[in-house]
């Protein structure tokens, strides 16, 4: 199946519960498919099975690695996807790491719906719904 053909996949790494299931519910609105993760070890095992990714959002805080250490670890082994990177401690440093993995986006929270569905929605292969 040509990736024209299939429904997008998001896959949505967040270690808190509350805030990966809302994050889940909003990008599902869009009509992609989602794979959430609550780790950084679920992260890596989302990323390396057969279905292929076309977004990772990921928390950089999370258990046992950092969702940035993940997405560098996905670029240097050919994952090529769209990043979008969601923290509640931006800095200069981080922005410089993120800007670094190319094709990837630093999303500060607290953001609004809207700010993160307008970011998939920029990234994503259309059509893709306007939920």
């Amino acid at each position: 199946m040509d990736r024209e053909d299939r429904i997008p996949r998001v896959v949505i790494a967040e270690d808190d519960d509350d805030m990966r299931n809302v994050l889940c519910e909003l990008v599902s609105g869009l009509g992609v498919e989602v794979s959430p993760a609550s780790s950084g070890g679920d992260l890596i095992m989302l990323l390396t099975d057969d279905n292929p990714v076309d977004l990772l959002i990921t928390d950089v805080r999370m258990p046992w690695m950092t969702g940035f250490q993940v997405a560098l670890s996905a670029r240097n082994s050919g994952l090529r996807v769209p990043i979008i990177i969601v923290t509640a401690f931006p800095d200069d440093h981080l922005r410089a790491q993120v800007e670094h993995l190319g094709s990837a986006v630093l999303l500060a929270k607290p953001f609004r719906p809207e700010e993160l569905l307008s970011l998939i929605r920029a990234r994503l292969p259309a059509p893709i719904a306007t939920a």
